[in-house]
């Protein structure tokens, strides 16, 4: 499958080239708000902060990143429910991705460009 050109650069980001969060909060969500919702429950993204001591005295709020805020439920795609249910967490030391590392655990195939 070869992508589009135009998007080389966006598919090709790296850590180093974004704002990387300083930590996030969770939300326990349920599919619950109409009759035809499907019942699904899960962890979702609540809010991706990044520590900012200027914006913080400015606001008392860290610098809120993109992110998928969109509360859809993954199975039917109606509205969710948050729920009081929430945990903040922090990036670990350890960045070792989950299923090792590429190139060295596992092959990558090159990526293909197409105009």
């Amino acid at each position: 499958m070869a992508f589009p050109r135009r998007f080389q650069a966006l598919i090709e980001t790296t850590l180093e080239e974004v704002d990387k969060p300083d930590y996030a909060w969770l939300m326990y969500a349920v599919c619950a708000v109409t009759r035809e919702s499907c019942g699904w429950q899960g962890w979702i993204i609540s809010a991706v902060y990044q520590y900012s001591p200027e914006l913080l005295m400015a606001t008392g709020r860290d610098k809120l990143l993109p992110a998928d805020y969109e509360a859809r439920c993954p199975r039917c795609n109606l509205p969710l429910f948050g729920t009081s249910a929430k945990l903040r967490f922090e990036p670990s030391r350890d960045q070792t991705p989950i299923g090792g590392v590429a190139g060295v655990d596992y092959e990558v195939a090159p990526i293909e460009y197409c105009d």
